[in-house]
């Protein structure tokens, strides 16, 4: 591909708006300027923003193939850039990816691949080096399953060698995709999510949202919340299958959020709760931490949790609301920083002027010019 200028740079993010990360990404890279939609062969229920729906989940299998081919090819000739997400590319796979992959480099096409969670993190891998993680011990114990490790690892294999960068936005999945980077969210935009203290009341409102119960670790949530209702004045909301406009009203009457117990690493929910300056329980695991750099580590926000020490933690906080506060404030603070969607789609737009540069390269440069 002959070098362009990012204005001139047709961007394709594509096959799914998995998190919001995608929809988030394409939002704010439209508005530095470049030229960026994002085409998903189906819309989830959860209602993130995309350009293109080829709403292949309505037709038959003959027919989803034909319009895939046909979109993957008008594609190739309309896009300079095609940023995968969730380990798929946009035609069925052939083996371990899709076809396209191979064909979208010797057209000169930039190449850029995103791993978002269970599309890379493998349970075997999980097993051996976790004491605790959401692949759970056995199959079927959360998103992961051991059937699908080899098809995963073929998968990551498959990609590198067309794909001229690969991002990660959970630090675990590092270690099973070499020379990935870790990238922050970009679902959550803090211009459009503000700060909502939730109204004065007598009982302190504890909010849980599982996508899925077995990995955020959910039973323990609804054991904690049984064996503190002697002891605190709480309200405990359990937030499940409402759509994502709906669930941010819910989301405001917060004081306290506890995300996943298991994953190791936060998502775009958390994310969302901290722009709203709400303090967020997680388990964030201690050896992934380097991946990310130095001063986010330093920055993270978040109070600690396992499933065995989750009681112990809300006694400890449960009775300090002025401490919750205040980390409530860092939390949005934090995701000025770290979670920009501005910040990080500047830098990723240097990526694909430039794909040799890496991305913390580009982001430090995008920051360096903004204090110039």
């Amino acid at each position: 591909m002959n070098k362009k200028s990012v204005e001139e740079l047709r961007i394709l993010h594509t096959p799914t708006d998995v998190g919001g990360h995608p929809s988030g990404l394409v939002a704010a890279e439209r508005a530095l300027g470049a030229n960026s939609i994002l085409a998903v062969l189906q819309r989830s229920w959860l209602g993130y923003p995309v350009d293109i729906d080829l709403n292949l989940g309505q037709t038959n299998r003959w027919n989803r193939l034909v319009k895939r081919a046909l979109f993957g090819l008008k594609s190739m000739s309309s896009h300079d850039v095609f940023h995968f997400n969730f380990g798929q590319s946009f035609l069925p796979r052939l083996g371990s990816c899709g076809v396209d992959l191979p064909l979208l480099r010797a057209a000169g096409k930039t190449v850029i691949m995103t791993y978002q969670g269970c599309d890379a993190r493998q349970v075997s891998y999980c097993q051996q080096n976790f004491s605790l993680s959401c692949c759970g011990q056995q199959q079927g114990d959360g998103l992961c399953h051991p059937r699908d490790d080899a098809a995963k690892a073929n998968n990551i294999r498959y990609v590198a060698k067309s794909a001229q960068r690969v991002f990660c936005l959970n630090p675990d999945l590092m270690h099973v995709v070499p020379d990935a980077e870790f990238v922050p969210y970009a679902a959550v935009d803090p211009e459009v999510v503000k700060p909502s203290r939730a109204n004065p009341k007598k009982k302190l409102t504890i909010l849980h949202a599982p996508t899925n119960r077995a990995v955020k670790g959910t039973r323990f949530v609804e054991e904690a919340a049984q064996s503190l209702e002697d002891e605190f004045d709480l309200e405990w909301l359990f937030v499940e299958g409402i759509p994502h406009e709906r669930a941010m009203d819910l989301y405001k009457q917060a004081d306290l959020v506890i995300d996943q117990l298991r994953v190791g690493w936060y998502g775009a929910f958390a994310v969302e709760m901290m722009a709203m300056g709400k303090p967020v329980m997680c388990y964030v695991r201690g050896e992934d931490l380097e991946f990310i750099p130095e001063e986010m580590q330093v920055d993270l926000p978040l109070i600690q949790v396992t499933p065995d020490t989750l009681k112990e933690t809300l006694r400890e906080h449960l009775g300090n609301v002025e401490t919750l506060r205040e980390i409530g404030r860092q939390s949005r603070r934090f995701v000025e920083k770290w979670h920009n969607p501005r910040t990080i789609a500047a830098a990723m737009l240097r990526v694909y002027s430039n794909p040799k540069q890496t991305f913390w390269k580009s982001w430090e440069d995008v920051l360096q010019g903004a204090r110039q």
